[in-house]
């Protein structure tokens, strides 16, 4: 399968060779690699071994990122390899539900293995709403284009002020950063930008009420 981008500029005598993107599109793409899922879920797993303060904490945060990250992102690269999907973010929202569907699952083997395996509190609690959001995000995907992003960068500020309280108030800022980059992509709207950003704040942040 090959993907055609570019299309009027492809194939025209007048194209140039080399495409420069601006600077601002440059930025853009720069964040939104940086403020990826991914990578964000690895940062809050990353605060909750260092928030947990135990001598197993880091263990079992490398086992957590090996299941519910680094399992469904190397199954995606594999898609992309086959041509089955546009790129690494999906930009398509059809071709998103087999691997959030991946996503799910492995995040629900890595919450029972840390429940089961009693790892701390922090690490169990995250893999737990990581899940539901999952969950939730691919229940509206099917439907809708919901951002991932924003609801991970939301997820991520909410969690790191649970953890560490105002100490991390200057993260905020990437709410907003992120949701910019995405719009500034055209990979989303406004609204399913706001629409990440509440999901991802609003679960966490019911889900820490709930456990107290």
């Amino acid at each position: 399968m090959t993907v055609q981008q570019n299309s009027e500029a492809i194939g025209s005598p007048s194209a140039p060779t080399l495409f420069l993107p601006a600077w601002d599109e440059a930025l853009a793409q720069w964040i939104s690699r940086l403020g990826s899922p991914p990578l964000l879920a690895i940062a809050s797993i990353s605060l909750s071994a260092q928030a947990a303060r135990t001598t197993t904490a880091w263990g079992w945060a490398g086992f957590y990122i090996l299941a519910a990250i680094a399992l469904p992102a190397a199954y995606v690269l594999w898609l992309v390899r086959q041509g089955k999907v546009t790129d690494f973010d999906l930009k398509i929202r059809e071709q998103r539900r087999y691997p959030f569907l991946v996503t799910l699952a492995s995040a629900l083997i890595a919450w029972l293995v840390l429940y089961g395996g009693q790892a701390p509190f922090e690490l169990v609690l995250l893999a737990g709403v990581g899940w539901v959001q999952i969950g939730l995000l691919l229940a509206i995907t099917l439907h809708w284009k919901i951002s991932a992003h924003c609801a991970s960068a939301a997820s991520f500020v909410v969690w790191a002020w649970f953890l560490f309280g105002v100490m991390a108030t200057p993260l905020i800022f990437l709410i907003p950063l992120i949701a910019w980059s995405r719009l500034r992509l055209q990979r989303h709207d406004l609204p399913q930008t706001v629409a990440g950003t509440l999901l991802g704040s609003l679960v966490l942040a019911t889900m820490l009420y709930l456990v107290g």
